[in-house]
């Protein structure tokens, strides 16, 4: 339950636990925490207030430039349009992952060349990230090795793949040019992994995918990514052991987005998704204390970003309006782009070809514009909770196709929800560190500090 406080039309109350009170104004993401058994009014009054008066304009005018004047920094080249798989719930539509689309080693250049000149002109010569995706972008590795070596002095890299296609020697290439790579695994149990992400004849990719992890041997650039599912939730513990036995250092835990008819019947329930995630958080924190060795789980620890340094966050999903068509683009197999990989194939989120027009005039695309005029504020609940620009109300692409209109709720919302609060008690009970890694802490400093 909200509600106001009563002394301050933008501060807000809410629960987090039997231990602790929140007091946060959701515009700014300026928060306390107030141990339960104070006199709440009273420290809103003498402490917690002057504190918000005198720092509440800068925090606004970070928040106003971090949600509205963000600027490019990611392209997902998504350069091949075929897959050599078929897993359940892709967000591709499968006759484009069937079709036979792919860049030209040529044309791949010419857009990086194009990025390069944007961020000149545009970004004061800062370096742009590109991160080559979906389908399966291991389909043209050898044009994708050629285009790190030629352009990493001027662009970032990274791979997103799934990893049945490594050799060996790939993970040497990698880790030699710094590349970061995104891979996928959905179970520590063969069976269910193999039943979610399969080739076209069927056949499983477990045993292919786990050599590829450890092959990499700890490498820090490497992230796994499990999609949750209502095949797989309950294993979510499971799987953060089995990923920190072998080393990794950082695990996305995505519950699949619905915007393909066929994962909406895929997508966990918000209660056992709160469960067996919040299960997965204790068992990394467990691992750590043990071992000494992290392993972070990364969208929670956007989360956690996104509460101690709001305009610190890096995924860009959990904010509004989300990074879609303003913080990065996706770039399809014939040159087509749209706000984000997972507009690909909504035509009417296409927003201009990159052979034919200029990344500026993309940008500035009606259906650019419509993506990042979607704000917490036009969407009910969400413009009342307290957690609105912590959470974000994603995925627009996933409601737009759910609902037909994406200024509506997520059909997580319960569950980003029970996070925020998790989150907030990490903060509570002083465990950032077993959460968050060391150069991620090591970078932040006090803006305020309730009493100081």
């Amino acid at each position: 339950m909200h509600y106001n406080t009563g002394h301050h039309p933008h501060l807000t109350v809410c629960d987090i636990d039997g231990e602790s009170l929140l007091v946060i104004d959701p515009d700014t993401v300026f928060w306390a925490l107030v141990p339960r058994g104070e006199d709440i009014n009273s420290k809103i009054r003498q402490e917690i207030l002057p504190l918000y008066d005198r720092v509440k304009r800068e925090c606004e005018e970070e928040m106003q430039v971090f949600r509205f004047k963000s600027s490019l920094a990611v392209i997902y080249m998504n350069s091949v349009s075929r897959c050599n798989l078929n897993c359940s719930y892709c967000y591709i539509p499968q006759e484009l992952r069937r079709s036979h689309q792919q860049l030209k080693k040529e044309q791949l250049f010419v857009i990086l060349t194009k990025a390069c000149e944007y961020a000149e002109e545009n970004e004061g010569g800062r370096k742009l990230t590109i991160v080559f995706h979906g389908s399966e972008p291991l389909l043209m590795k050898e044009e994708i090795f050629d285009a790190v070596e030629e352009f990493e002095d001027k662009l970032y890299f990274g791979i997103q793949t799934n990893g049945t296609l490594f050799k060996e020697e790939d993970v040497d290439f990698i880790k030699k040019h710094g590349v970061s790579v995104g891979t996928t695994l959905d179970s520590p149990y063969p069976e269910v992994h193999n039943s979610l992400r399969k080739t076209w004849s069927g056949e499983g990719t477990f045993e292919d995918i786990v050599e590829a992890i450890e092959w990499f041997d700890g490498y820090q650039r490497l992230n796994v990514v499990t999609t949750v599912t209502n095949q797989n939730v309950a294993q979510l513990p499971e799987m953060v052991s089995f990923l920190h036995d072998r080393r990794v250092p950082s695990v996305l835990l995505n519950p699949v987005r619905g915007t393909q008819e066929s994962a909406r019947h895929l997508m966990p329930d918000n209660k056992a998704l709160i469960k067996y995630f919040i299960g997965a958080l204790e068992r990394a924190e467990e691992l750590t204390r043990e071992t000494g060795r992290q392993i972070i789980v990364g969208n929670f620890a956007n989360i956690l970003v996104g509460i101690i340094a709001p305009t610190a966050r890096k995924l860009m999903c959990d904010i509004s309006p989300c990074g879609g068509g303003r913080c990065f683009l996706a770039i399809g197999a014939k040159g087509d782009v749209f706000p984000c990989g997972e507009f690909i194939g909504i035509k009417e989120y296409y927003g201009g070809n990159i052979f034919r027009d200029s990344i500026s005039d993309i940008m500035d695309s009606e259906p650019f514009r419509m993506v990042r005029g979607r704000i917490v504020e036009k969407i009910e609940p969400c413009n009342a909770c307290a957690f609105r620009n912590i959470c974000g109300a994603p995925c627009p692409a996933e409601i737009h196709s759910m609902q037909g209109n994406f200024c509506n709720p997520s059909p997580y919302c319960e569950f980003y929800e029970e996070l925020i609060r998790f989150a907030f008690r990490i903060i509570a009970r002083d465990k950032l560190r077993y959460y968050l890694n060391e150069d991620a802490l090591n970078g932040l400093e006090y803006k305020y500090r309730l009493g100081e």
